[in-house]
């Protein structure tokens, strides 16, 4: 989590330039004054730290866009190791909130990640994952994609013949690529420009 240490004239000023530096709001920070010149009153240290729960605000940011859409429906949280998962569950609007080719929901997980990982020193922190679905649309079209990724590296390897697959985005693509990654036979990388980036599965020996 983010900390650092301020020397200056008064409380208040360092308030202000820990909410700029650190990125955080006011709320979520912690001042503790380490020490201070009685004497003169001129000069006060301070540590500043986060004091928030990172994985709250964002299901709290996931609920307030619920509510502020007028959307009836509620959201769960699941941790594992360094990836947080958020699970929205509506009762009419889940077509609304995933998009055409899914580009509402990826924007929705973008905005989450970054308010989860303003909490972070990304020099000193990997942060989390952030993981968003709604109504199980993620982890079904997830298994899908595993699944025609398992079929068509097992005819690569067979045939070594490369694979271009569809147009996909990153996360797809990141999905396809880790399910993959362990394989002896087969590699993959990506070939192309956004929004036309795809996948290539090829074979590791191609002779």
């Amino acid at each position: 989590m983010k900390e650092k240490m301020y020397i200056g004239k008064s409380l208040e000023d360092i308030e202000k330039l820990a909410v700029q530096e650190l990125g955080v709001a006011k709320e979520d920070l912690y001042f503790d004054v380490i020490t201070e010149n009685v004497e003169t009153r001129d000069e006060i240290q301070v540590q500043v730290m986060v004091d928030a729960n990172p994985v709250k605000k964002g299901k709290d940011f996931l609920e307030t866009f619920l509510r502020l859409g007028e959307i009836d429906g509620y959201v769960e949280r699941k941790m594992r190791d360094n990836i947080v998962e958020y699970s929205i569950t509506t009762a009419d609007a889940n077509g609304a909130l995933i998009g055409h080719n899914s580009q509402t929901l990826a924007a929705l997980q973008y905005v989450t990640s970054l308010i989860v990982n303003q909490y972070f020193d990304r020099e000193k922190e990997s942060g989390l994952i952030v993981k968003v679905d709604i109504g199980d649309y993620r982890k079904n079209r997830d298994e899908k994609l595993e699944r025609m990724a398992v079929r068509i590296a097992r005819e690569v390897a067979k045939t070594k013949v490369p694979v271009n697959l569809r147009y996909m985005n990153a996360y797809e693509r990141k999905v396809i690529h880790t399910k993959l990654s362990n394989w002896k036979d087969v590699t993959t990388h990506s070939e192309g420009i956004e929004p036309k980036r795809y996948l290539v599965i090829e074979p590791k020996n191609k002779e």
